[in-house]
């Protein structure tokens, strides 16, 4: 039997009650009370539901892990493009957008995921629950969400190989009372036009809906120095489809169908010093899936089934107006999903299932005309059984968690017609992650929470497929090994019924960290892939929330980079886009018919290698750079508003990656008809 397995089976014997009489106790009844408090002044979120840190309903007072909300009212009132756009204004996570609908995501000091077709990711994206997207975060639209949690920190041993740095789950609206919805309109700069509409409630007692659905059309916009950047227009939409199905008291089936289009998105390219090109290009998600949910005494069972697909068709936009096709990448995604939460005592809940998920990848380029590969077609199946059992002490003073996941991947490159030098082949990896926490209240004022835990990220497919090489003059690394990290947290927490404040110190040691390299051979320049000798990330984070007056809330955060570098060969450099310094402010303002915010975002310098023709390589340091953003809206109706807002306020020239200048000031006029 392997190591792993002996693990698993002697953590899952630890954690299972013998005792049937004790599972006479409380059921889930106690979580589902839970989720029915109001939302509140600075703490109110202290006592919210969340899910993302257990699998399992869980208040969010009581987690060990670092959890952030972005609640359904800040979802609204905050003026944004997308969610990356969302997470960058309301969360600690830092975010790179491009132009293109393109955006990297960085958690804890990782440099910001923003990966080649097939590649892991290192922070991992889930639509209540299920994997949201396989490349592009620009398709998960936050229009239909009831709130977005972000878990900080090494997740492996609940969500697997891509939650190495964090989980963001988007939390979808689901609506079972009265029917209501409203529909939405914007205009602004740039040639901005924008239609919302949504609608959800019950039409039966037994059976009840959500649709979302949104379409966007912006024209090229002008960066803060007043410079036109030509081919950067887009046109978007989704749509977004719940039908829910009461089968019996306490059993729901939802089936889900969620649809992201981008037409004709253009990306202007980089300025000259980096040899990005002009392209435009089509892209789309479809995600359909089915979720099972009842109680069965003290268990609470869910299946769900789910099946995903995004391509990406790239076109050059040279001035002639032609589109030749330049890049075309599709990655489909199906999986399943079984879990029961076990409330076995009052205060004790094991939460365990089973994944099981395989994605294919494959990509055609046409950069020199012809159609060619960068790297084989590929295939990740992964099979993993996980155990998490939570413990509540001292009524409620004292919460702990244990758990882990045994992990079973395999990788395979599959027959490529473009790539007649490749030989198919598979390696297999098993990978054991645990983790534990543990949040303690000293007094109802002051808490210390503290967590721990392994991370791992796989290799792709393609990266260990052996000894090819393409045009582009990839090669492959047989020899690579999983990502592995170490993560461990501690902080304190401080709560008032009118502020709160986080200090938390973080610390992670990522062994075997996968890093591309240039060499040169025969003559010829090659990139390939090494595991580095190691990655350290250490850093502080704070966040706080004041209820200034029962009108006017102050939230802050604040992320210092201690340490982010990896060493190679002795060597040792800082990481890639991830700042010193980084912070947020949010002033909210609530009356009756009147609502405003005020939003500032700083970024502070970080570091970027640059690549000279003989393939050497050096350090720069770019700048850092200060956002504000400012929003008003007025319900001048019971159930009509007029909302304005500003982003990039002071119309600041600035690039949230080298090379790319991003839009300068834009604002927008909105109106909305509700109905209930």
């Amino acid at each position: 039997m392997k190591m792993e397995s002996i693990r698993l089976a002697g953590l899952l014997f630890c954690l299972t009650p013998v005792a049937a009489a004790v599972a006479q106790t409380a059921g889930p009844a106690e979580a589902v009370a839970v989720a029915s408090v109001q939302e509140g002044g600075a703490n109110a979120d202290t006592y919210r539901v969340v899910v993302t840190g257990a699998r399992s309903e869980m208040r969010l007072k009581d987690t060990p892990q670092r959890i952030e909300v972005v609640t359904r009212k800040e979802i609204e009132q905050t003026p944004r493009h997308d969610l990356a756009d969302l997470l960058n204004k309301n969360t600690n996570v830092d975010i790179k957008r491009y132009p293109g609908m393109n955006a990297a995501v960085s958690v804890r000091g990782y440099t910001p995921s923003s990966p080649m077709v097939g590649e892991s990711w290192q922070t991992l994206f889930l639509q209540d629950g299920i994997p949201a997207i396989k490349d592009n975060i620009g398709l998960i639209p936050s229009h239909g969400a009831a709130r977005v949690e972000v878990l900080r920190g090494p997740s492996s041993a609940l969500y697997g190989a891509q939650a190495m740095s964090g989980v963001i789950n988007v939390i979808p609206v689901r609506r079972t009372g009265d029917l209501q919805g409203g529909v939405g309109v914007s205009v602004g700069n740039f040639k901005h036009r924008s239609v919302q509409a949504d609608i959800g409630g019950a039409l039966t007692p037994w059976l009840n809906l959500d649709y979302f659905g949104s379409w966007q059309k912006q024209g090229d916009y002008k960066s803060g120095d007043g410079t036109r950047w030509n081919n950067s227009a887009a046109t978007q939409y989704s749509h977004g489809l719940r039908l829910g199905f009461e089968l019996a008291p306490g059993w729901t089936l939802d089936a889900r169908a969620d649809l992201a289009r981008g037409d004709d998105v253009g990306n202007p390219g980089a300025w000259s010093e980096y040899d990005g090109k002009p392209t435009v290009k089509d892209v789309k998600r479809d995600l359909y899936s089915a979720k099972l949910k009842g109680v069965m005494g003290q268990h609470a069972v869910s299946a769900a089934v789910y099946s995903g697909k995004e391509t990406n068709i790239t076109y050059k936009a040279p001035p002639s107006g032609e589109r030749p096709l330049d890049f075309d990448a599709k990655i489909t995604w199906q999986g399943v999903q079984l879990k029961d939460e076990w409330t076995w005592a009052d205060g004790y809940k094991l939460v365990y299932g089973l994944d099981y998920d395989q994605t294919k990848a494959g990509s055609v380029s046409y950069l020199l005309g012809p159609a060619t590969v960068y790297n084989p077609d590929s295939k990740l199946q992964t099979t993993a059984i996980y155990a998490q059992q939570h413990m509540a002490f001292n009524n409620d003073q004292t919460n702990v968690y244990v758990g882990g996941r045994y992990h079973r991947f395999k990788l395979s490159t599959l027959p490529t017609a473009l790539l007649p030098n490749n030989t198919p082949q598979s390696r297999t990896f098993n990978q054991f992650s645990p983790s534990a926490g543990i949040k303690h209240y000293f007094t109802p004022m002051v808490a210390v929470h503290a967590s721990a835990g392994k991370g791992f990220m796989a290799p792709s497919a393609w990266k260990l497929a052996g000894d090819y090489s393409t045009f582009s003059n990839y090669r492959g690394n047989p020899n690579l090994k999983p990502e592995s990290s170490r993560s461990a947290d501690i902080g304190v927490t401080l709560e008032q019924p009118d502020w709160n404040v986080d200090l938390t110190f973080y610390d992670t040691r990522v062994k075997d960290k996968i890093v591309s390299y240039k060499y040169q051979e025969a003559g010829k320049g090659y990139t390939s892939w090494i595991n580095a000798d190691q990655a350290r990330m250490r850093g502080l984070e704070l966040t706080a929330g004041w209820d200034i007056n029962p009108n006017l809330k102050l939230g802050l955060g604040y992320t210092h980079s201690l340490r982010a570098e990896s060493e190679s060969k002795g060597v040792w450099k800082d990481l890639e886009y991830v700042p010193k310094h980084s912070a947020r402010l949010t002033l909210d303002g609530n009356w009756d018919k009147l609502h405003t915010r005020v939003g500032a975002r700083y970024t502070g310098k970080a570091t970027k290698s640059a690549f000279f023709a003989d393939w050497s390589s050096t350090t720069k340091q770019y700048p850092g750079y200060t956002l504000w953003d400012a929003s008003v809206a007025y319900r001048f109706l019971p159930n009509h508003t007029l909302s304005f807002s500003v982003d990039n306020l002071f119309d600041k020239y600035y690039e949230s990656v080298p090379g790319y200048a991003m839009p300068g000031r834009e604002f927008k006029l909105g109106y909305r008809w509700d109905f209930k």
